[in-house]
Parts: C-alpha cells; sequence; structure tokens
C-alpha cells in the first residue's frame, strides 16, 4: 500500500481500498475462465481481521467456487506479506511475515475450519 492509499491518521489504509483489490482478482478470474470481463454484482459478508497500513504488502488472491448461467461466486482471501515498522525507525523499514497475516476474507461459504465471516462476490457475465 502506497502513501496515497492512507486514508485515516496513523497512515491506515481504509478497507475499501481491499474491496478494490479482490474486484481486480475478480477481473481477471473471469477473464481467465470466460474470456471476457465481469463485475462485481454483491457482497454478502465482509470481516476485516486486522489493520493494513501504508508501507504494508498486500497479497490478494481469489478462486471461482460456483458457476451458474450468467454469474460466478468467487472467494476471496487477502494477506499482508511484509509489514511496515513503525515507530522510532527509518520511514522505509519493514518485516516479511513468514507466514503471511491473514487480513480480510470472502467468501460465498458460511463454515469454515477457522470460523471466520464471509463474503460473497458474485460476477455478472459482461457478454
Amino acid at each position: 500500500m502506497s502513501s496515497s492509499d492512507a486514508h485515516y491518521a496513523g497512515n491506515l489504509v481504509a478497507g475499501a481500498k481491499i474491496l478494490s483489490l479482490f474486484g481486480d482478482v475478480a477481473t481477471e478470474l473471469t477473464i481467465r475462465y470466460d474470456g471476457d470481463e465481469g463485475l462485481l454484482r454483491a457482497y454478502d459478508q465482509v470481516e476485516f481481521l486486522a489493520p493494513v497500513y501504508s508501507g504494508d504488502f498486500i497479497e490478494a488472491t481469489g478462486r471461482i467456487i460456483k458457476v451458474g448461467n450468467t454469474s460466478r461466486k468467487i472467494t476471496f482471501e487477502a494477506y499482508k506479506v511484509i509489514a511496515s515498522i513503525r515507530g522510532d525507525v527509518q520511514v522505509s523499514a519493514c518485516k516479511v511475515l513468514d507466514p503471511p497475516h491473514r487480513k480480510n476474507h470472502q467468501s460465498w461459504q458460511h463454515e469454515q475450519e477457522d470460523n471466520l465471516r464471509s463474503l460473497q462476490g458474485d460476477c455478472i457475465d459482461s457478454r
């Protein structure tokens, strides 16, 4: 996340930025699957699990889990893979997280092994 992504005090990034990343992932998935872009129609549930700050590196992933005639259900996850170090250090200081920390999760499946709330992303075929 860049400094221009910071929206709140303390360089906190708005959750909408993560949802924007999920939109980009959905676009790539629908292009790969359908040969054309799709649009996100609805989110079922969203749960933000931890804050994201400017300087953090986020990896967003998605997977098509159900295919309808004109819709796709997609599950998304976002992980912080590198965290900016805040405090009395160089502004560019950061730490690689191993394993990465999960920041957000979306899925149409409501029962997950780790009991996280879920979010559904429905894509509408743009054709």
